[in-house]
């Protein structure tokens, strides 16, 4: 549920996104939660990116990977909502850095968080066996909360936890985030003035929430986000507040049309069904956006068109999805590689510190 300014009211109650201050990385990882985009700065992303630069290129030329950096590591997935790309990615990156993964058996809603286990006695269990946890859960604050009480085993216990978030609820998606600002970077060779338009549920999208913070950080370099969704899932007033504040130009439509061909990058959303409490608000809007090739006419030659996945109805039927998977301008196959290799370069800089 959201305010009359289109805030989540959960940000409201939920006492650990006041209580909990998440550490800046200023250019160290190492020991580090990572639970939000907040935490980083423009220094911190180049970092990254040339990490996971790193990496995709010696994965590429070697068969053995690298799998003496995270070797005597392990991770923890606990993912309280459902997720393909996120947690195997996760898992992925691990495996390829040679750490070992535990999980639930079965999944999280087969433990004892069924038994009626609470957030913060599961994820101090899971620190209790384990060198880093993702976690994701549909809860606003959720991994505000799990830090919270890492920290507090960490001052008990002789090997000490970090927490990533995988997702937080409708708050964040740091990693998702992470991985899309590589994906503009890596195909644009930079940021300076690029318009990018965010299409779709800007409501309730974790992952528009914390791209659009990161952009922020290259502020304004010529930048303009043009943001288009129904007039019910604007993206939260504070986001644009942020945003406009750093000298970004921020253009808010429901007409995709009048963005569409000025657009250098276009970030495709769904409309998130799981996030509406009314189904029948739900099917009143879930067509309203639906990239298909014949809108992808419109776009510019050169611009690159982005998806977080999974997609549904969104992007057409099973044809058009054939048809936009053959043009060279989406480019969401290699977002979805690139999650790999951005979180390789975090795991590989949360547990050693290493710059690979």
């Amino acid at each position: 549920m959201f305010n009359g300014e289109n805030e989540p009211l959960a940000a409201q109650t939920n006492p650990f996104l006041q209580r909990y201050t998440p550490p800046t990385i200023d250019g160290n990882f190492t020991g580090k939660h990572i639970i939000t985009v907040d935490q980083f700065e423009r220094k911190d992303l180049q970092i990254l990116f040339d990490a996971a630069t790193s990496i995709r290129k010696r994965i590429r030329q070697s068969d053995r990977g690298l799998t003496e950096v995270c070797d005597g590591k392990v991770m923890a997935s606990l993912f309280f909502e459902a997720s393909t790309r996120t947690d195997m990615s996760f898992q992925a990156a691990m495996r390829r850095l040679g750490g070992e993964v535990i999980a639930a058996s079965n999944g999280v809603q087969f433990s004892s968080v069924y038994k009626g286990e609470n957030l913060a006695d599961t994820v101090r269990a899971a620190g209790c066996y384990a060198d880093v946890i993702v976690l994701r859960h549909p809860q606003l604050g959720s991994s505000y909360e799990a830090a919270y009480y890492i920290d507090k085993l960490n001052q008990r216990i002789k090997n000490p936890s970090v927490i990533i978030s995988g997702g937080d609820g409708i708050g964040e998606h740091p990693t998702q985030a992470l991985l899309d600002m590589y994906t503009i970077y890596d195909q644009k060779k930079g940021f300076d003035g690029l318009t990018i338009t965010m299409v779709g549920d800007l409501r309730n999208g974790r992952t528009v929430h914390s791209l659009a913070k990161l952009t922020a950080l290259y502020e304004p370099h010529g930048m303009r986000l043009c943001f288009v969704s129904p007039q019910s899932l604007k993206m939260p007033s504070s986001t644009i507040t942020l945003l406009t504040s750093k000298g970004i130009t921020v253009f808010e439509t429901s007409d995709l049309l009048e963005v569409l061909g000025q657009s250098d990058v276009i970030y495709w959303t769904r409309v998130q069904e799981e996030r509406f409490e009314n189904p029948t608000d739900y099917a009143a809007i879930k067509d309203d956006f639906i990239m298909t090739p014949s809108v992808m006419a419109h776009a510019r030659p050169d611009a690159i068109l982005m998806h977080p996945l999974p997609r549904k109805n969104e992007m057409g039927t099973r044809d058009d999805h054939d048809i936009l998977d053959e043009d060279p301008r989406a480019v969401y196959f290699e977002q979805m590689e690139n999650g790999m290799f951005i979180r390789m370069a975090l795991l590989a800089k949360v547990l050693r510190g290493v710059y690979v």
